[in-house]
């Protein structure tokens, strides 16, 4: 009998010191007006030390409970498929006047950055802390296509390139035409001493390239009457 009371009296007392954290999402028009508009799968996730995890799913009452904490310091998430919620930094500490009920304090957290980079501040509570977290934005896995643009059509260096192509194409001819007589004359003996211009130009060499003779080791007439002349002397 004094072994049963002395679990009981164990129990409440443990009971009494746990810390319970409450987090409840509120009305936040226009981006949620209707909190019970949330999916069945919204849950929150404590994660504290190595090993420590709490999972609360969602309430009807647009709720989440943890009702019993051990001291430490954890991270707690909402996750939603429709909303991006911020996240915490939730601290369940000894009380300072020594009481046997834990002190429970929440601030935001920001990912990436170290854990003592504190955020706003959303409230402290000897053995319970209840706090509401709103939805810092929509979830959006669509994106809308846009339009025909004309000037983002024109805008592309292919489009430009083929107009300037188109250009000088159906331009050029009409300038040869009212082209002053003697730079007409000008630019024509420019295009004759050109390198691909002449019957000694690269473009008339590769023409007339004999590929099987140069592998053969065979040269041109003019280098067979070279080297014969060279042989006589």
């Amino acid at each position: 009998m004094l072994l049963l009371k002395s679990l009981a009296v164990i129990a409440l007392t443990s009971a009494a010191s746990a810390a319970r954290l409450t987090v409840s999402i509120p009305s936040s028009p226009p981006l949620l007006p209707n909190p019970a508009s949330l999916g069945p799968s919204t849950h929150a996730i404590l994660i504290g030390p190595p090993g420590v995890r709490y999972e609360a799913p969602i309430r009807r009452d647009s709720t989440f409970a943890f009702p019993d904490l051990a001291e430490a310091s954890y991270l707690l998430t909402v996750q939603s498929r429709d909303y991006f919620f911020p996240p915490l930094r939730v601290d369940v500490t000894k009380a300072a006047d020594g009481t046997q009920q834990e002190t429970v304090q929440a601030w935001q957290t920001f990912r990436g950055n170290e854990w003592s980079n504190k955020g706003p501040f959303y409230g402290s509570g000897n053995g319970e802390l209840k706090i509401q977290v709103q939805p810092s934005s929509q979830k959006d896995f669509y994106q809308d296509r846009g339009g025909f643009n004309l000037i983002g059509f024109v805008k592309s260096p292919m489009i430009l390139m083929a107009l300037v192509s188109v250009a000088f194409i159906f331009g050029m001819p009409y300038i040869m035409d009212n082209m002053d007589p003697e730079m007409k004359e000008e630019f024509d003996e420019m295009q004759k001493k050109g390198p691909l211009s002449g019957s000694g130009g690269a473009a008339a060499q590769l023409q007339n390239f004999d590929m099987a003779s140069w592998l053969a080791g065979k040269g041109s007439g003019t280098e067979k009457g070279a080297g014969d002349g060279g042989k006589k002397r």
